[in-house]
C-alpha cells in the first residue's frame, strides 16, 4: 500500500490489470478545508488525479463548497454522485478524506474514473468562468467622462442579477443616461461582497479612465453594498452624486432567514434529481451567509448604520407597501395564532416559540405595512428625508422580469427620473487614486 501511494503521488502509477492483487486496496486522499469549512474542488481534482495515476489536469480557477455544517451533507452527496461508487467521502476535522477503490482501474473502468474526474474538472472551470463574469459591466450607452450622458450604476439584490433591471434600462437610456450594471455572488457574507464592490468599482473606473462621479441605483440588498462603499471613509473616492435606494433593507428583514432554507432545498432537489453538478452550483456561491447579515440587529447592520450619511451625496429612498397578505387574512392569522398561543401543554409552547417574530414577519408581507420582503419602516434610514412610499411590491418596484416578463410601466421610473434630472450638473471632484 505504501509503495502504491508513493508511486501515485509521484505520478508514476500505471493502470493495474484485473488480476493484480492490489485491486481491492484503497487509495486515500486528504484535502484540507479552506477556513476549516469549505472544500476547493479544484484541489480535490488535482489530488485525486495524482493519487490514482489519472491524466486529468488541475482545472483553471476554483470552486469552494461547504462540506461541514449546514449544507455539508448536500455537497458531499453531490460530490459522491459525480465521483461514482469508486469513491467514499468522509470528514476528519478540517480535512475531507476521499477513499478510492483501487479496483476502479482494471477492465476499462479506469477510463470511466478519468471521465468522471474530467467532468468534475470541467464543472469547476465553468463555475470559474461564471465567477469571472461578476463585476461592473458597461452597456452600449455608457460614455466615460461624457457630461451630456451621465452614468448610472445599477446594483441588484438577493436572489437576483443585473438581469432584474432589464425593463428599467431602456427608459434610463432613452432619458440620456449611460448605464453600468454590477453582478456579484449574492450569498456571500456582506462584508466580503462590499469589499468586492469597492474593488470592482475602483478597477472599472481606473480601466476606463472615468473621472466623473456617478449615480447609484440599488435594489433591496444592493443598497447595503452601495452604502458600504459610499459611507466608508477609508475607501470612498468622492465619486458618487446620488444614492437611490429602492426597497432597501436598511434595517434588515426577518424573512431573510428563509433564504438559507430555500437555497438548501434547491441543492437537495438537485441531488435527488440526479443533478449533482447543479447542486454544487447552488452551494458554490455560499450558503445563507448574506441572509445572516440581513437579519435585523445583525452585527453587519449595526456597524453600517452606525456610520453617518455621506455629505455631498443626495440620498433618496423608494419603498412599497403592497404585501401578499390582505388585512383581512392577516387578522384571521393573528386570531388563530393568538388562540393557539393560549393553549396549554407542548402545542401551546411550540406555537409561542415559533410565533415569537410573527408580528415582524406579518408586517413584511402584509398589505399596507410591507412590500412582501421588507417593511416600509425598515427601509428608512436616519438622516434621509427624501423617503417616498408607493403602492407596489418588492419586485414590482423595478418590474423584475421574474414576475413581469413583458416591458411596461416601471413603478420606480417616474421617481428615478425626477431625482436624477433635478441634479443635471456634477460639482464633486473625484479623489485621485
Amino acid at each position: 500500500m505504501v509503495v502504491l501511494l508513493i508511486l501515485a503521488l509521484c505520478g508514476l502509477s500505471q493502470p493495474v490489470d484485473a488480476k493484480d492483487e492490489t485491486k481491492n486496496e484503497m487509495v486515500e486522499v486528504r484535502v484540507p478545508l479552506m477556513a476549516g469549512r469549505e472544500l476547493d474542488v479544484a484541489e480535490l481534482v488535482e489530488r485525486l488525479s495524482r493519487a490514482t495515476g489519472s491524466r486529468v489536469a488541475r482545472p483553471n480557477g476554483s470552486l469552494g463548497v461547504p462540506v461541514v455544517g449546514l449544507g455539508g451533507s448536500v455537497s458531499r452527496k453531490a460530490l459522491a454522485g459525480l465521483l461514482g461508487p469508486a469513491a467514499t467521502l468522509t470528514v476528519d476535522g478540517t480535512t475531507l478524506v476521499v477513499s478510492v477503490h483501487a479496483s476502479n482501474r482494471p477492465a476499462g473502468s479506469h477510463a470511466d474514473w478519468e471521465q468522471r474526474l474530467r467532468k468534475l474538472a470541467d464543472h469547476v472551470e465553468q463555475e470559474a468562468q461564471r465567477e469571472a463574469s461578476y463585476g461592473l459591466h458597461a452597456l452600449r450607452s455608457y460614455r466615460p467622462n461624457d457630461p451630456k450622458r451621465p452614468t448610472i450604476c445599477l446594483v441588484h439584490g438577493l436572489n437576483s442579477s443585473s438581469g432584474g433591471f432589464v425593463h428599467m434600462i431602456p427608459p434610463l437610456e432613452a432619458a440620456g443616461f449611460g448605464v453600468v450594471v454590477y453582478d456579484y455572488p449574492f450569498n456571500r457574507e456582506l462584508a466580503e461582497s462590499s469589499a468586492r464592490f469597492h474593488r470592482d468599482w475602483v478597477a472599472f473606473r481606473r480601466r476606463t479612465g472615468d473621472q466623473r462621479p456617478w449615480a447609484i441605483v440599488a435594489h433591496s440588498m444592493g443598497a447595503l453594498l452601495s452604502r458600504s462603499y459610499v459611507e466608508n471613509d477609508e475607501v470612498y473616492g468622492n465619486d458618487v452624486t446620488d444614492l437611490i435606494l429602492i426597497a432597501p433593507v436598511n434595517q434588515g428583514s426577518s424573512l431573510a432567514k428563509v433564504q438559507t432554507l430555500l437555497q438548501l432545498l434547491d441543492g437537495v432537489r438537485a441531488v435527488q434529481g440526479n443533478k449533482p453538478a447543479e447542486a454544487l452550483s447552488h452551494l458554490g456561491d455560499g450558503l445563507g451567509e448574506a441572509a445572516k447579515d440581513l437579519l435585523p440587529g445583525s452585527q453587519f447592520l449595526k456597524t453600517l448604520n452606525h456610520r453617518p450619511r455621506r455629505p455631498g451625496v443626495r440620498y433618496h429612498i423608494l419603498a412599497g407597501d403592497v404585501g401578499f397578505v390582505s388585512l383581512e387574512m392577516r387578522s384571521k392569522v393573528e386570531a388563530r395564532i393568538d388562540s393557539l398561543r393560549k393553549g396549554a401543554g407542548l402545542l401551546g409552547g411550540l406555537v409561542r416559540l415559533a410565533s415569537a417574530e410573527l408580528e415582524d414577519q406579518l408586517d413584511e408581507v402584509s398589505d399596507g405595512t410591507g412590500d412582501g420582503c421588507v417593511t416600509v419602516e425598515r427601509t428608512k434610514l436616519a438622516g434621509v428625508r427624501d423617503h417616498v412610499t408607493i403602492h407596489a411590491n418588492h419586485a414590482e418596484l423595478i418590474r423584475a422580469p421574474l414576475l413581469f416578463r413583458e416591458p411596461g410601466p416601471v413603478a420606480c421610473m417616474p421617481y428615478l427620473l425626477r431625482w436624477l434630472d433635478s441634479n443635471p450638473t456634477v460639482n464633486a471632484k473625484p479623489r485621485v487614486r
